[in-house]
């Protein structure tokens, strides 16, 4: 039996343990072109858990009595409460969610009264980011991201990009895996992999790149990992040639930047790894053509058990801001296409959080995990400005949902179960409905929620 080589010391042989050679490619290959596909799509997460009362899933505080509706909305305990419940349409925002996002809100439809079956965070997370239930804590196949990206040509220099939130991709094309990052200083390591190499030394390495590659590499090659190695390699050095450290170069000082700066309300002392910079980072990717596929965490601090008026609210409006400066960006780029459009018309939107909050305060003033959940969708193929499924008047549990017409069902009987007439809304109904929205169908078992989609 011929000895079997450990991952890591195949990649020792290939590099040769030079740590500039590991990220640039054995193959001759030209830089990586930017897409004239215009299709972008954009998954936002809002970490810890979201309280729907102050975002998609509000109460009006004057009919709520928290003895009989066991809701107790409480938005006069902060100074942006008095915003009260903000209507768009037919769709309607609890105090939480700023006008800087709400001018977008006629893009977008809001699915409520989503079962998340859970109160655990890995869950519900690994849930919404791939679609289907998890082993225990494991997640189960694919991103929902990669299998679009998968879905795509590989003609991005990061066809996916995620940026703060986990990712994964098993059993998918290499262009398909993702560029994962937590902060805006892995990014920049990542796009800029031969800077502090000689001029010469660069030279002779790109030159033995360039030659054909060895019989010992296509010997190494029997698993595949060689050429998972090349592909990655291939990437990196489109990430030099193509310059695109200067996207995501936040120390920039031309005019350019200091508006990037001031729209997504960057300082110098702002943390790389801040929701404001990760969305910052999602933007120029999905702007700049470098990418067609970005997920990003929009939102952090949310997991808050006391002092809920004093904390949640404010982490809420500001991954809101995030969202918004991020669309406020596409909506600002022409799209290739050239015919007015801009990219945002051309982008699908899930923004999302592994559960909701309980509609009652605890005894330290805060909310605790919640399994009923919301989540917002836009772009081609569905439905905009619409609002879809909901949560009980008592105690805000999800309701079924009536597939024909997309309203909430609170008077479904296990009749009504058995036979199809009503469902349970999931999260993988949601990303069906995205996925078949964007051309890309039977990657999840459940079907799509045809109210969702334009006919």
């Amino acid at each position: 039996m011929k000895p079997s080589i450990h991952r890591r010391q195949l990649l020792k042989t290939l590099a040769g343990g030079a740590a500039g050679l590991a990220l640039a490619p054995l193959w001759p290959r030209l830089a990586q072109a930017q897409s004239t596909d215009p299709r972008r799509f954009l998954f936002a997460y809002f970490e810890g858990g979201w309280d729907q009362l102050l975002a998609l899933d509000p109460r009006d505080p004057s009919n709520t009595n928290p003895a009989t509706h066991r809701i107790e909305p409480a938005y006069d305990q902060f100074a942006t409460g008095a915003r009260g419940i903000q209507r768009v349409g037919d769709l309607t925002f609890g105090p939480a969610v700023p006008s800087a996002f709400l001018r977008h809100a006629p893009r977008m439809s809001i699915v409520r009264g989503i079962n998340m079956d859970t109160a655990a965070h890995e869950v519900g997370r690994r849930y919404f980011i791939t679609g289907r239930v998890p082993r225990g804590l494991s997640a189960v196949g694919s991103s929902i991201a990669a299998e679009v990206a998968a879905e795509l040509e590989d003609t991005t220099p990061i066809p996916y990009l995620s940026a703060g939130v986990e990712a994964y991709a098993r059993d998918l094309p290499s262009h398909a895996r993702p560029l994962s990052v937590v902060s805006l200083t892995d990014l920049n390591v990542a796009l800029t992999p031969f800077a502090e190499l000689d001029p010469a030394v660069l030279g002779a390495l790109m030159a033995f790149q360039d030659a054909e590659p060895s019989c010992t590499a296509r010997r190494l090659d029997g698993e595949g990992l060689a050429t998972q190695l090349r592909e990655s390699q291939i990437r990196a050095r489109a990430y030099l040639e193509g310059e695109l450290g200067r996207i995501f170069d936040l120390q920039r000082t031309d005019s350019e930047m200091d508006a990037i700066r001031a729209r997504y309300g960057i300082t110098q002392t702002t943390n790389p790894a801040d929701p404001r910079v990760l969305g910052f980072a999602a933007g120029q990717a999905l702007k700049s053509g470098t990418s067609q596929v970005a997920s990003v965490r929009v939102a952090a601090g949310l997991d808050t058990h006391s002092a809920w008026a004093g904390t949640h609210p404010g982490a809420l409006e500001s991954g809101f801001e995030v969202l918004g400066a991020i669309l406020d960006d596409l909506e600002a780029t022409p799209s290739p296409t050239s015919d007015g459009s801009s990219l945002l018309d051309h982008t699908t939107v899930v923004a999302f959080s592994e559960f909701g909050r309980t509609p009652l305060l605890n005894a330290l003033a805060g909310r605790d995990h919640f399994l009923g959940n919301s989540c917002l969708v836009g772009g081609p193929g569905l439905v905009a400005g619409k609002v879809f499924g909901a949560s009980a008047n008592v105690g805000m549990m999800p309701v079924d949902f009536d597939p024909v017409t997309g309203a909430g069902r609170p008077d479904a009987t296990q009749a009504m179960r058995s036979n199809g007439a009503v469902l349970p809304i999931t999260p993988a109904h949601v990303l069906a409905s995205v996925l078949e929205a964007a051309g890309a169908t039977g990657i999840l078992r459940e079907p799509s929620l045809a109210p969702l989609l334009k006919s």
